[in-house]
């Protein structure tokens, strides 16, 4: 028996489509019938085709609310005729939710797609299959992949930058889509990155094939890319500690081991004394044998002999060969000139004491915190996103690590990517 798992929608309608329309309408073209005039289905049904499973009235109520507005989105632009109603089931008319696909230009979404991002995402799963739908209009049926930028997408879809780069690597989670990242800029067109390609997962192949072509075809040169994910590795570390199931096999422990030790080595050639070494003692109980490294936080509270204490002034000179009591008493510079604007500075004694600790504290001023994690995060960017548009969230996870309680990280992410694009 063959299973039809193909859904269908128009492409001159759906740009225009909100993902709760366009998610009914799919499970209404597959649903339908053409022997059948008259189709009834209900909230309850539409969210099982969306999910896979039996939906709840409770747990579910942000789906549920949401199919209800699809509903009424497609009969108020009269994309489909519902000819009864009675609270959430539905008598649709069969034929408005028909599409020829001999006669109108079309794209075709299976039904274990839509499944996918529903039963990952739950009610976040519309607007990631409205941006799935957008991406897969755009393919060629022949290449099975397309050239487009973010900035095209940002254009013709009416979504922001940053969402453009959720949803993608959301889609490459899921297996869904799959991007080929050149990573190269055209010497023909100073600042004109390569945009990528992309396509159907199932068709990795034939899209890696497409981009080397392209590339093949124009002036470009590479961008420098990081030999290792940091942040990759760090989530991976993370999810080792709080127990993660995957690594109750050896081989992904043993795995995790040699990458953190990778992870620690790159600071050789790309050192940040911002972030601190792994802790790779956590895999000695495992049997292996680790290399140490000891932590950059506490050599920060070392005084080592190179450390600038500002010009000397001796204690034990001839001219300064005072008692303690007598130091401390000394008054500084502007104690003198607060008392005596006229007065010889030079000629009076000084504290040495006092003299260095003020050139101590102006040399060591402490930063303000904004700017810190600005600097932080613009060397976090460098280290994880160049040409490789770093994943927001990741980056959130890794910066909030370091400065928890903030109310906004998307704006350090923001001022980082600007800077980055401003200096290559």
């Amino acid at each position: 028996m063959i299973f039809i798992t193909d859904c269908y929608i128009k492409k001159d309608l759906q740009p225009q489509y909100t993902g709760e329309e366009i998610a009914v309408f799919l499970i209404l073209n597959y649903l339908q019938e053409n022997k059948h005039d008259e189709l009834f289905v209900s909230i309850d049904n539409i969210g099982y085709y969306l999910t896979g499973r039996f939906i709840d009235s409770q747990t579910d109520k942000n789906l549920i609310r949401s199919i209800k507005k699809g509903f009424e989105g497609l009969k108020r632009e009269e994309d489909i005729i519902i000819l009864n109603q009675n609270r959430n089931n539905y008598i649709v008319d069969g034929k408005s939710c028909y599409i020829d696909i001999k006669k109108y230009n079309f794209i075709v979404v299976q039904i274990e797609e839509i499944q996918k991002i529903f039963s990952s995402l739950g009610a976040y799963g519309f607007n990631v299959l409205r941006f799935f739908v957008n991406i897969i209009g755009t393919i060629n049926k022949n290449s099975k992949s397309w050239h487009m930028t973010q900035d095209d997408m940002v254009l013709n879809w009416n979504f922001s930058k940053n969402t453009v780069n959720e949803y993608l690597y959301k889609l490459e989670e899921l297996e869904l889509l799959y991007t080929f990242r050149s990573r190269a800029r055209r010497t023909d067109k100073p600042y004109h990155r390569v945009g990528n390609v992309y396509g159907r997962y199932k068709d990795k192949n034939l899209i890696i094939k497409e981009g080397m072509e392209y590339l093949s075809t124009i002036p470009y040169y590479k961008t420098k890319r990081y030999s290792i994910d940091r942040t990759s590795i760090k989530l991976r570390y993370n999810h080792f500690l709080n127990n993660s199931p995957k690594y109750n096999d050896i081989k992904e422990v043993e795995k995790l081991k040699n990458d953190c030790i990778k992870y620690n080595e790159s600071f050789k050639t790309n050192p940040n004394d911002n972030i601190d070494y792994l802790d790779l003692s956590v895999f000695k109980e495992y049997g292996f044998d680790i290399p140490i490294y000891e932590s950059k936080k506490s050599n920060k509270n070392k005084i080592t002999s190179d450390d600038d204490w500002g010009e000397p002034n001796s204690m034990e000179t001839e001219d300064n060969n005072f008692t303690i009591e007598e130091i401390l008493d000394m008054p500084i510079q502007s104690d003198l000139i607060l008392e005596d604007k006229t007065s010889n500075v030079n000629a009076f004694p000084m504290n040495p004491l006092k003299t260095i600790t003020i050139k101590k504290k102006l040399q060591n001023r402490e930063i303000p915190l904004d700017l810190k994690i600005q600097q932080y995060a613009d060397d976090l960017y460098e280290q994880h996103g160049y040409g490789t548009e770093c994943e927001k969230s990741i980056f959130i996870v890794e910066l909030a690590e370091k400065f928890p309680g903030l109310e906004d990280y998307e704006k350090y992410y923001d001022n980082a990517k600007k800077l980055h694009d401003l200096s290559v």
